[in-house]
């Protein structure tokens, strides 16, 4: 499985279910499903290195966000400015209507939605590492008998 380290979007469909039945698997398939201590470090190491990378995203995005909302004030400027000779609450009106402040809007919403996205992912690769740490915990003794 391959992920894009940018967006978090799976490029390959390699995916393996757990059955949520584990009471159903015989032990040989429970322990099949386990990784082992090296695939549990590697995992950690891996997570460990996209968290690191979060703040620079994060902070990428933020940046983002503050641009489009100037970029949606300046289309509100000139939409008023083109419709001149009317009361402020019509040119008001008539600016939101606007096509360049309406794509100004979309904008703010998909920064908004790819921040909101970085820190939820940013939020479980934390969630992931506790994890892996508590597993590579448990499985170092076992591993060594």
């Amino acid at each position: 499985m391959t992920v894009n380290t940018a967006t978090g979007e799976v490029l390959s469909e390699e995916l393996q279910l757990v059955p949520l039945d584990l009471a159903s698997l015989s032990e040989e398939e429970l322990l099949a499903k386990f990784p082992s201590p090296v695939q549990a470090a590697g995992a950690l190491l891996m997570a460990r290195e996209h968290l690191r990378t979060a703040p620079a995203i994060i902070n990428a995005r933020s940046a983002a966000l503050k641009a489009a909302k100037r970029s949606l004030l300046v289309a509100r400027g000139y939409a008023m400015q083109r419709a001149e000779g009317r009361t402020a609450e019509v040119r008001r009106a008539i600016a939101e209507s606007d096509p360049d402040v309406i794509t100004a809007w979309e904008f703010i919403d998909t920064c908004e939605l790819a921040l909101e996205y970085a820190r939820e992912v940013r939020k479980s690769l934390s969630e992931d590492i506790d994890i892996l740490r508590s597993l590579n915990a448990n499985l170092r003794p076992e591993h060594r008998s």
